[in-house]
């Protein structure tokens, strides 16, 4: 056979196919069209609704008026819709696993910079096991909680009906451990147990590090034994609902934020701060809070200022911004605690608050925001002082502190963040 001949017998086979496939053809690209059709009105259904929510939200918000904070809502109200994915998509009683929440990317309600933090729902009526290695981390609590926190992102933090510490369980040499949660001790169980109240619907996590650098997390695992092991697909009508509800809880999220935001300013000084329990609204238990506010001009500074407790389990300072978002911890000095804070020979710690680097040790950076929120934590500790708060020009910070107290400069500035950046980046956070 030549060339010819063999190009044309190829020629009448692929026309034979083609004429034989195109009815199955057709009816795929019918198909395809309207299953086009269907999702064009499908999709829009979970995308629209999140076009108000910047006006609607910018409208709850204090500074409105200023391009750069909307910005900032903006960009807040993106992570909470990535949140809610993980919430409402990933989360599954059935099947517990503990998603991260509260970190640099899902940063509202001025979070702890010293913690770790992760979530999962729960029923209250379920039968779980947590399990896994206790780490170096200076405290690992998990509070269970409930309410409408979880899932509808509305409400409060909710009630907590137990907040247990790793630290009371039987801990192996090898660091691992194991408890149980339910609402009645398993009959013959002799291992650790703790009480799930039936009204219980989630658990948080709080992993608290003092020298980020060289402590390691716990490493934590939940599974639920009285429900199969094998978790089913999901229907498209469950799919469906939840992802229907991703908007709501960007919105109810972003909103209770706010609803923070506006107590914490009513009840908290400009340029002082006072001392509290926040027990009732979902803060620890063990844990007295230090909260104010500070407005300062680029040219001004803060000398927070406070006694020390003779034993304390936990303290730390932190700043936030006028969204209650903490300020960048991680590339950003604006967190000191126990372990990375300079004491004075007096026995006090004093701290600057400043947008722009006044060359000492304990340095809280405000990243230039003239306003903001001032954070502390006394967890565990054996008096629970108010620290003073005075401004000065940031030209004389050096008269208001003791003479002794070290220069940092630019470069050992730059040397310490970069190791503080390797420190949050070695904790457990995705």
């Amino acid at each position: 056979m030549n060339i010819r001949h063999y190009l044309s017998s190829i020629a009448a086979v692929a026309a034979t196919a083609m004429l034989s496939a195109a009815p199955v053809l057709a009816q795929e690209a019918a198909t395809t069209s309207s299953a086009a059709s269907t999702a064009a009105n499908e999709w829009p259904a979970y995308i629209e609704p999140l076009l108000p929510l910047g006006e609607r939200l910018t409208a709850k918000m204090t500074g409105a008026d200023d391009p750069q904070l909307r910005a900032e809502l903006y960009k807040l109200v993106f992570s909470q819709i990535s949140s809610g994915y993980f919430a409402l998509l990933y989360a599954d009683p059935k099947h517990p696993d503990f998603w991260p929440i509260f970190n640099e990317a899902y940063n509202l309600f001025g979070p702890n910079t010293d913690n770790s933090y992760s979530l999962t729902p729960i029923d209250g009526d379920g039968v779980y096991k947590i399990s896994g290695f206790r780490g170096t981390v200076k405290i690992v609590d998990l509070s269970v909680s409930g309410g409408t926190f979880l899932p509808y992102g509305s409400g409060d933090f909710g009630k907590v009906y137990g907040d247990y510490d790793l630290d009371t369980l039987h801990i192996k040499k090898d660091g691992s451990f194991e408890v149980i949660l339910s609402n009645e001790r398993p009959k013959g169980y002799k291992g650790d147990w703790w009480k799930l109240d039936t009204k219980a619907n989630y658990i948080l996590v709080r992993q608290l590090s003092l020298d980020w650098l060289h402590e390691n997390d716990a490493r934590l695992a939940i599974d639920r034994l009285d429900q199969p092991s094998i978790k089913p697909r999901p229907t498209a009508q469950e799919l469906d609902a939840k992802m229907r509800q991703i908007p709501v809880w960007a919105e109810n999220w972003t909103s209770i934020n706010f609803r923070w935001l506006q107590n914490y300013l009513k009840h908290t000084p400009v340029n002082s701060v006072y001392v509290h329990s926040l027990s009732s609204q979902g803060g620890l238990s063990t844990q007295e809070y230090i909260e104010g506010q500070f407005e300062i001009a680029p040219d001004e500074a803060l000398i927070y200022e406070t006694e020390v407790p003779k034993t304390c389990r936990y303290w730390g300072v932190q700043v936030m911004d006028m969204l209650m978002v903490a300020i960048d911890w991680m590339n950003r000095q604006s967190s000191l605690n126990a372990h990375s804070a300079r004491i004075d020979k007096d026995g006090k710690f004093r701290a600057v608050l400043a947008g722009s680097d006044p060359g000492v040790p304990n340095w809280l950076d405000t990243a230039g925001y003239r306003k903001g929120g001032i954070i502390g934590r006394w967890t565990e500790c054996s008096s629970n002082p108010t620290p003073t708060i005075t401004k000065v020009k940031l030209a004389d910070v050096r008269k208001h502190l003791p003479a002794d107290t070290p220069v940092v400069t630019a470069e050992a500035r730059d040397a310490s963040l970069r190791l503080r950046r390797k420190g949050a980046q070695l904790r457990r956070r995705w």
